[in-house]
């Protein structure tokens, strides 16, 4: 099976604040959406505690999400109650059911397929709702902490990726790359093999797992801190920040710079990092586009 980086998801305790945060960022949003769901395999499709804005991008997409309503169940609270910042990170993999049976194949430790669904404005002026509808793999998060892992099967993928949504003021055309924190490389390793094959490549205090598009990379976090701006950094091992490409960098750099958003040199001039306390969390680096 194919596995492209579908989109990684950032949590919020308030979806206002994250909403606004990431629209000074440069990115045009969907309107709110609110979430319905299985809570386990099989089980019915019910109203949800949470909502997201999206950014979409040509290849992939930025998801905010946060609760809506806390007396109501979501898989939002265990993730703000740990930290806010990057926590789910989704992998397209085409036919859920197929994915499944050979992920049993390779006693990958994953849920089988479950629906979610949730309504989603349609159209330049949204004045229409249609219903988003998903099929999801869980990977079993007792045994797998390095992040929310999902593969998902899109069902109606002219819902999400709209024409007039992959317009963003700082330019992004594509999420490029998701980075994680963690103590052990090569026992993430080990781990990630049996979900990701082994597409590996190793470097120094890090390494990265090439996926048919996007990639993941790993690094330890005294190399993190070594590289990328800001204070914070989530407890290890977890998902720590994202890339994006752009069309232009400077005019990217400008924009953020223009909306007093500090930006910082990365390790050349095609590219630059924005510090998670700019993002809820998440570290961004922005890149220029080569396509």
């Amino acid at each position: 099976m194919k596995r492209e980086l579908d989109h990684c998801g950032v949590a919020v305790s308030d979806l206002d604040r994250g909403r606004d945060a990431f629209a000074k960022l440069g990115f045009q949003l969907t309107a709110r959406s609110f979430h319905s769901g299985a809570r386990t395999t099989g089980g019915p499709v019910e109203p949800w505690g949470s909502g997201n804005h999206c950014a979409m991008f040509r290849e992939g997409y930025l998801e905010i999400i946060g609760l809506t309503d806390a007396s109501m169940y979501s898989s939002v609270k265990p993730m703000v109650e740990r930290y806010e910042g990057l926590h789910i990170v989704a992998i397209g993999c085409g036919d859920a059911d197929a994915a499944y049976a050979e992920f049993q194949k390779a006693g990958a430790p994953v849920e089988a397929p479950r629906a979610l669904e949730r309504d989603a404005a349609f159209g330049p002026a949204n004045r229409e709702v249609r219903r988003a509808k998903f099929r999801n793999m869980y990977v079993e998060h007792d045994k797998f902490a390095e992040g929310r892992f999902i593969f998902i099967e899109h069902l109606t993928r002219d819902v999400l990726w709209q024409p007039h949504l992959m317009d963003h003021p700082n330019g992004a055309l594509a999420l490029d790359a998701v980075y994680f924190v963690v103590t052990d490389i090569e026992a993430t390793l080990a781990k990630f093999g049996p979900l990701f094959s082994e597409r590996i490549q190793r470097f120094p205090g890090g390494a990265k797992l090439a996926l048919d598009r996007g990639a993941l990379w790993l690094a330890e976090e005294k190399q993190w801190r070594e590289r990328v701006p800001g204070k914070f950094v989530p407890p290890s091992p977890s998902p720590a920040g994202f890339g994006v490409r752009v069309q232009s960098i400077d005019a990217a750099r400008k924009l953020l710079e223009s909306n007093g958003v500090g930006t910082h040199a990365g390790m050349s001039a095609s590219q630059f990092w924005v510090a998670p306390e700019d993002a809820c969390g998440a570290a961004i680096q922005f890149m220029q586009s080569e396509k």
